[in-house]
């Protein structure tokens, strides 16, 4: 897959707001991967926003099980591609959970700097990578009004 303009870029997280709009506007010029996660116990989400774009077909490639966990399995997204825009974050804006459990904000600071440093080595291992563009998640931001 070459895109129109430089080759393919990836864009981690693509079924996020931010992601999917990226990947809306990126492939007007690019040929596009992105990766979701299938977190256990959901069935895969509904692509159909993404796949029936004009283009689709000829110009955007999905990865499913991408996981920030297991920065490993965002290789086969990114090798190949001229640009990365990391936007997949572990949070989710309205509950810390993961598969049913609590996830205390340690792990999901963990999963989040771990993974950024995965995509960033295997960006650079890539040897095609020109650029990567690191977005932060909006619970950076959040204020906590509990008090301890």
């Amino acid at each position: 897959m070459v895109g129109r303009v430089g080759g393919p870029v990836c864009v981690t997280g693509g079924t996020g707001f931010i992601g999917s709009s990226m990947v809306v506007r990126l492939l007007e010029d690019y040929s596009v991967r992105t990766t979701f996660v299938v977190l256990s116990g959901y069935s895969k989400r509904d692509t159909s926003y993404l796949t029936n774009l004009p283009g689709e077909t000829e110009r955007l490639e999905i990865f499913y099980n991408a996981d920030l966990d297991h920065p490993e399995t965002f290789r086969p997204a990114i090798e190949g591609c001229v640009c990365v825009y990391h936007v997949a974050h572990p949070v989710d804006v309205s509950t810390n959970l993961k598969d049913g459990v609590d996830v205390p904000m340690e792990t999901i600071t963990q999963t989040s700097l771990g993974g950024m440093l995965g995509i960033l080595k295997i960006s650079v291992e890539s040897k095609t990578v020109k650029r990567v563009v690191c977005t932060s998640a909006m619970g950076t931001t959040m204020f906590n009004w509990k008090t301890t």
